[in-house]
């Protein structure tokens, strides 16, 4: 069974600080940040680096309620996308230095083949998720769209991904100023206040 991966498409880290991260990776590194957004539900920031080639990137979340990391690797409870014990959507957070999950690079039209060949499988699979920025209320502006997604696990709990691209990013995705460890409870409030408003 082949699957139409065309490589990476990115690897996603959870950081402490995201201030911290970019100051490392685009003003050390020279990685450039090419796509910021913020999660809605003050769920936290997920911030992306061009790798060099315009299709690999160096996806970081910044969770402010994420806790300090204990050795060894963290993996989300459930899929992403799946649903918890309540039937609420599950969240992908994991602990400050794991590695949250891996994502393959495939073309948007070849997703749904995946998803399929992946449930023929017997491998359980999310539906797909579209990726969209926000409005100040946390609502998807469907003008976005920015990438499709469905995940897995692989038989050791490893999150993976298949991702689809949907557009270049411009100066208009790196929008969002970074969070800052120090700032986590404000953060997690102004994005309330921001969503009350």
């Amino acid at each position: 069974m082949n699957f139409p991966v065309k490589g990476l498409s990115h690897i996603a880290l959870v950081v402490k600080d995201m201030q911290r991260t970019v100051d490392f990776y685009q003003g050390i590194l020279g990685f450039p940040l090419i796509k910021t957004t913020e999660l809605p539900g003050r769920a936290g920031q997920h911030f992306f680096f061009d790798l060099g080639d315009g299709q690999g990137s160096l996806a970081i979340f910044f969770f402010p309620t994420a806790k300090e990391h204990a050795p060894g690797v963290t993996v989300t409870r459930r899929n992403v996308g799946g649903f918890d014990e309540d039937g609420l959507p599950d969240v992908c957070v994991t602990d400050i230095g794991s590695m949250n999950h891996i994502s393959f690079n495939v073309e948007p039209d070849r997703i749904l083949e995946c998803k399929a060949k992946l449930e023929a499988a017997g491998i359980p699979v999310s539906e797909v998720l579209e990726h969209y920025d926000f409005d100040a209320r946390g609502n998807p502006i469907k003008e976005s769209l920015w990438l499709s997604s469905i995940y897995f696990k692989d038989p050791d709990g490893i999150q993976l991904e298949f991702g689809a691209w949907h557009r270049p990013f411009n100066e208009n995705d790196t929008a969002h100023v970074a969070a800052r460890a120090d700032e986590a409870e404000s953060w997690m409030e102004r994005m309330q206040q921001r969503e009350l408003s």
